[in-house]
């Protein structure tokens, strides 16, 4: 999903944001990555599309986004914070802390956790994506 296929000037103004060229520029650089996307990735992208944003303004344009649902942030332990944009296919990691190897699960595989958390907390976890860092099995011998 691109975020073309949502109304993101809608969500901006909703949560009382202006629609800067600098926002569209950053979530079209997070888009171009279709997937997770370093802030030096996005850095670079952004510089291609126009040379005159600094970094600040991209990572202050990240904040507004994410604060306003359009993007994810996650941490991956090897590779630092990373972003996508929300509402794409629902997904999990695995990370080994040994060598770096990345698992994709999906949503089915931690449902049992989430619904474990509501059964006895009463507590509804609203998350599309989780990282578990750990050991893979050659890592963990």
């Amino acid at each position: 999903m691109s975020h073309e296929e949502k109304d993101y000037i809608r969500t901006l103004r909703t949560k009382g944001y202006r629609v800067t060229p600098q926002r569209l520029i950053v979530l079209d650089a997070i888009c171009a990555h279709q997937g997770h996307a370093t802030i030096g990735e996005i850095q670079l992208s952004v510089k291609d599309m126009d040379p005159t944003i600094d970094r600040s303004t991209i990572y202050r344009s990240l904040d507004v986004l994410r604060e306003v649902g359009l993007i994810v942030e996650s941490e991956i332990e090897a590779t630092g914070k990373v972003y996508r944009v929300a509402g794409e296919s629902t997904h999990h990691h695995l990370v080994c802390l040994g060598c770096g190897k990345e698992l994709t699960i999906s949503q089915q595989d931690i449902d049992p956790l989430l619904n474990h958390f509501l059964d006895k907390y009463g507590f509804a976890v609203q998350t599309d994506h989780l990282v578990f860092n750990g050991f893979c099995s050659d890592c963990k011998s």
